[in-house]
């Protein structure tokens, strides 16, 4: 099962930086390196699971996997500049507004968001399929989707009730993206399409609550990056307003509804389903 994981991220790690070459400028260096520090990748992981759980040929379809990767690196750049997080790292190794500055660091995060969508456009589906995709990326990632959720966290005034909106925009909207894309590709229905966004939903919100209990209670070196500044920060973790047990609970209940519907996918997939399970219990 590892060993298929791992494959998988191989895969979608050498896709990432197909057709940027650092030696064309400060502008495709940055790209290259934001892309190429390590990452979970569960996104694309996610995607190309889902793929092979339904009988899919997966890998095919590698370069649409690596888009929904290629967004949520390019939202990572914007998020740790100055104006917002203002991190010096991210997993481990120096931001790319301090590897580089913070204007090529813009330029870096709205050029590979740019790149993504050509990715998801060359796609070997029927233009149909291909535009479906768009409409649910571009929603996940738009102006109702992870941008508005940006905007909020920015806002945030200490409301404990906007903190699970906030979660799901920011961070569970992508992942549905990610489960429902696969799930055009993988052929579904409508209705099915909607119980993989449900369950991409509880998956993200689940995600982000682990996130938080980590940035309270984790470790700054498995992290590989700078832990427990939330409070200072005055920012929506959950852990700081509902307590580490409570959010614990809150995890758990998060890890069954996506597997409620999952199950009602009839995904059994085991690797899918470890995935699935990692993203909410992990110690990094």
């Amino acid at each position: 099962m590892n060993d298929y994981l791992q494959g998988l991220t191989a895969a979608v790690d050498r896709e990432l930086l197909s057709g940027i070459d650092p030696r064309r400028g400060t502008l495709e260096a940055a790209m290259h390196y934001a892309l190429t520090v390590s990452g979970k990748r569960l996104r694309p992981l996610l995607f190309l699971a889902l793929l092979d759980a339904c009988g899919k040929e997966a890998l095919r379809h590698i370069g649409l996997a690596s888009a929904l990767e290629i967004i949520h690196t390019y939202s990572l750049i914007h998020d740790d500049l100055p104006a917002m997080d203002d991190d010096d790292l991210r997993r481990g190794m120096p931001t790319v507004h301090r590897k580089f500055n913070e204007a090529v660091a813009l330029l870096a995060g709205d050029t590979l968001l740019t790149f993504a969508f050509e990715k998801i456009a060359a796609a070997h589906l029927p233009p149909v399929e291909v535009v479906a995709v768009m409409r649910i990326v571009t929603g996940c990632i738009g102006k109702e989707g992870m941008a508005l959720g940006q905007a909020l966290d920015l806002e945030f005034s200490g409301r404990a009730d906007v903190i699970a909106t906030i979660h799901r925009l920011k961070t569970a909207e992508l992942i549905r993206g990610a489960l429902q894309a696969a799930g055009v590709v993988a052929g579904f229905d409508r209705r099915r399409q909607k119980i993989a966004g449900k369950a991409g939903i509880a998956l993200g919100l689940g995600f982000q609550l682990a996130d938080d209990l980590l940035d309270v209670a984790g470790d700054e070196k498995l992290a590989g990056k700078k832990l427990h500044k939330d409070k200072d920060n005055r920012s929506p973790n959950a852990v700081l307003y509902f307590g580490l047990e409570t959010v614990r609970e809150m995890i758990d209940s998060r890890y069954r509804e996506a597997q409620g519907f999952i199950d009602e996918l009839g995904i059994s997939f085991p690797p899918f389903l470890a995935l699935t399970k990692g993203m909410l219990y992990r110690s990094h």
